[in-house]
């Protein structure tokens, strides 16, 4: 709390009062000087150079209450509870009827939690002055801090009877009223607010939403039609008056209130960006309702319209048409987003991930190297980039990209998944050594990360290497995924190159019986049913897994 100049004023008559009819010491002169220094330090909040100045004043100055005073806010600034009360009890030794002293000390017991002291001190305070507003002010909020909220509310009162109707004193009655829930009471305070300060905004909303909270709708919406009588353009009484027709489902009236908000061209483009996050987050908690995802869509495609060089508008849209799967319009939204604002790396990474599961990966890469140029050394946009080029087989280019991605800030589970697609790649590429190592430091990065255990598990069994850890990763993985028929396939597969075609059989039949095999998990079925000399099931698998991917030709060696 920083001192006005008419309270410093004071401080300096208290500290120099004794000394103004006689003439000044050296010493005492100091003190002053020090003091005056103390003040301005603390004024800059230099609360450790005021500290030093003012004990120098403390000590060079005698029945100095001003320089406890100070000394007790300057330790309470520094949260050395136990000095601000030694200096502050000092203070108010001196003058036990200073208000601001014993205010000060009240405000120091009660920041080190200590209840009766603090009561004690505001008690003692009123007894020299009954009737102050602050003292009674702080022992209401005490005894409201306190959990007394009747006692609070008995000493609000008295200082309504002193001072008439004050907004401070029946809002702080209103919260009391809210904790012992009381509705109807904490009402009554509001409404006694609205008589005080009728256009007054934030009470109006307050009031609307307790009347809401309190299921009376009609009088709700009466309150902030009124707040908008007084501004049609307040976004937050729109927002809760939209609140309101959402829960009573009157969808399309919540729809037209707030659309037509959004068309007004005398409102910025912010306020109507906090009206469209209202409606998608409404839409987001309510995901399986249609009729609030339409008003939503109209309200993100007005924004759109009537603010079409407004970047985040185009961001949030394209956000909300990729949660609600409608790729191609979330990408024409978030193309226009990457125009408008090249900076903005949410926009690049939700269109690139887009395009990658769209399977556009030429068009993945090109983006991305553009995206690469306004937002370099991002983990996600090169990730995506190097995913691009891995699955379309340019792996040399996919290893640049993922390297580049492994080193970019990122979070520990992303930075897994980078590592683990960086180990698929050197595998593609036959860089066994550092294909493992990527593995394992994406297992590092996320011990969970089923897929990284999978692709590294099938790798050694493909490579006929460190089967035992294979058959551990591969059995960890089902167990996070036990429906994943290509996990199921690995543990199969593993076991085969064991040697154990028993289990191998099992856990690959397993795995077709998902109903998600694919014609490599029908091959494996009938290179285990080889083993197991029974060449004319064997037959029969490869069959159909030449019939299920008919570039699998060297099936046909095989089958005859």
């Amino acid at each position: 709390m920083k001192y006005h100049r008419y309270i410093i004023f004071v401080l300096l008559l208290m500290v120099y009062s004794p000394l103004l009819a006689q003439v000044q010491t050296d010493s005492e002169l100091s003190g002053k000087a020090a003091y005056i220094r103390g003040i301005e330090a603390f004024e800059n909040e230099e609360y450790e150079k005021a500290r030093q100045l003012l004990l120098e004043a403390k000590r060079n100055l005698a029945n100095a209450s001003g320089v406890d005073y100070a000394l007790a806010d300057t330790y309470l600034m520094q949260d050395d509870l136990p000095n601000a009360a030694l200096y502050g009890k000092q203070a108010v030794e001196s003058e036990p009827d200073n208000k601001w002293y014993r205010l000060k000390l009240a405000q120091i017991y009660r920041s080190a939690g200590q209840n009766n002291a603090t009561l004690r001190e505001l008690n003692t305070l009123l007894d020299y002055h009954p009737n102050d507003f602050d003292g009674l002010y702080m022992l209401a909020d005490t005894y409201k801090d306190y959990g007394e909220f009747v006692k609070s509310n008995q000493t609000l009162n008295e200082i309504l009877k002193l001072t008439g109707p004050d907004i401070s004193v029946l809002l702080m009655k209103f919260r009391n009223f809210e904790a012992l829930v009381i509705p109807d009471s904490a009402i009554a305070q509001l409404e006694k607010i609205r008589e005080v300060d009728p256009d007054n905004l934030d009470m109006l909303n307050l009031l609307g939403q307790y009347y809401a909270k309190t299921g009376d709708k009609s009088q709700a919406k009466e309150t902030l039609y009124d707040a908008l009588a007084r501004n049609a353009r307040d976004p937050q009484t729109l927002i809760n008056l939209a609140g309101i027709y959402l829960d009573e489902q009157k969808w399309d009236s919540a729809g037209t209130l707030l659309t037509n908000f959004i068309s007004d061209p005398l409102i910025k483009a912010e306020e109507k960006m906090n009206i469209a996050r209202f409606m998608y987050s409404r839409a987001q908690n309510d995901s399986q309702n249609i009729q609030l995802r339409i008003e939503t869509e109209r309200i993100l495609d007005s924004l759109t319209e009537n603010e079409s060089e407004f970047g985040p508008a185009f961001t949030l849209a394209g956000e909300f048409y990729v949660q609600t799967d409608q790729p191609e319009k979330a990408l024409q939204k978030l193309e226009r987003a990457n125009k408008l604002l090249p900076q903005d790396d949410i926009a690049w990474r939700q269109r690139l991930q887009l395009l990658l599961n769209q399977q556009k990966f030429k068009e993945t890469i090109e983006v991305g190297k553009q995206a690469h140029e306004s937002v370099p050394d991002d983990a996600f946009i090169q990730f995506f980039v190097g995913s691009a080029y891995m699955l379309t087989d340019q792996n040399n280019e996919a290893e640049k990209w993922l390297e580049n991605a492994a080193r970019a800030p990122a979070r520990r589970p992303f930075k897994s998944i980078v590592y683990g697609t960086l180990g698929d790649v050197r595998a593609n590429l036959e860089e066994h050594e550092e294909s493992d190592e990527a593995y394992e430091l994406a297992l590092r990065y996320d011990s969970e990360n089923d897929n990284a255990m999978n692709n590294y598990a099938y790798n050694l069994s493909i490579r006929g290497e460190n089967l035992e850890r294979a058959k551990d990763l591969a059995l960890k993985a089902i167990e996070l995924a036990p429906e994943n028929a290509a996990y199921l396939d690995t543990v199969g597969w593993v076991y085969y190159k064991l040697k154990d075609y028993d289990r191998a059989q099992r856990f690959i039949k397993a795995a077709i019986d998902t109903g998600e095999a694919s014609a490599e998990v029908l091959e494996h079925m009938g290179d285990v049913y080889e083993k197991l000399d029974n060449l004319n099931e064997a037959q029969r698998w490869w069959e159909q897994a030449l019939e299920k991917d008919s570039t699998r030709t060297h099936l046909q060696e095989k089958i005859n």
